[in-house]
């Protein structure tokens, strides 16, 4: 039977760059989103804030498929500011953005460990420098970046557990996000990204993907409880200057 990896947030920019790399290392690729999953090999309709029923889905996985691989890369990002994230909005943040990950590896715990597998947690630069107005998001990546180190510890020797980091991707949230201040402006800010970051640019999501991959893959064997940036050079970078 072949592995599988299951994985978050399958239907957007990141998540269809996900399954489309996992595809083509040989994997069977569930995808758990809201939305259809048209790149994976199976669809999961799960909200993954229904934590309940997603702890359920993943549970049945494993009696049908050799899950050897979790990314949980779906996110929610409510957009207020300290004081005025309504209690709703956060919680439903922690559920999706951390509790996921937590409830998946729960269910799929034995099938990663029978498999020596890999736990990957797409994370992002607003774990360690955010900005205004996002208060539940930068906290709940900062919050899931200390859960891969613990759950790191608690799953060793037989499980790894990792996280991605990237800056900005370009991706239909990353432009909807800016849309919402009118295309000049949009424009304005997107040109800023791109010169504020060494590279030039701003990441594509298969490049996200091959870091998930490489994390996920026998070629960081030794590597766990560990965050791998992926923003072109932009953390290292004095945001003073």
């Amino acid at each position: 039977m072949v592995r599988s990896v299951v994985i978050t947030g399958a239907a957007g920019g990141i998540g269809r760059a996900l399954c489309q790399r996992f595809q083509k290392d040989g994997y069977i690729v569930v995808g758990v989103d809201k939305r259809e999953c048209p790149d994976a090999d199976q669809w999961l309709d799960i909200d993954v804030s229904n934590l309940q029923e997603l702890h359920e889905a993943a549970a049945g996985l494993t009696s049908s498929h050799r899950v050897a691989v979790v990314v949980h890369n779906a996110a929610v990002q409510p957009l207020a500011g300290v004081g005025l994230t309504t209690q709703t909005d956060f919680i439903e943040t922690m559920r999706v953005n951390v509790l996921a990950a937590d409830c998946l590896v729960s269910a799929a715990r034995e099938s990663l460990a029978r498999e020596r597998g890999a736990v990957v947690a797409v994370s992002s630069v607003h774990s360690t420098a955010t900005t205004q107005g996002i208060t539940a998001y930068a906290t709940s990546k900062a919050a899931l970046e200390g859960w891969v180190r613990a759950a790191s510890l608690d799953l060793a020797p037989d499980v790894r557990v990792n996280a991605v980091r990237p800056g900005a991707v370009d991706t239909p949230k990353l432009h909807e996000g800016f849309a919402r201040w009118g295309e000049n402006v949009a424009n304005e800010r997107l040109g800023i990204l791109r010169t504020r970051t060494p590279l030039g640019r701003i990441a594509q999501p298969e490049e996200i993907a091959a870091a998930v991959a490489f994390l996920a893959g026998d070629e960081s064997s030794f590597i766990t409880g560990s965050t791998l940036v992926v923003d072109g050079g932009a953390s290292a970078r004095l945001g003073t200057e």
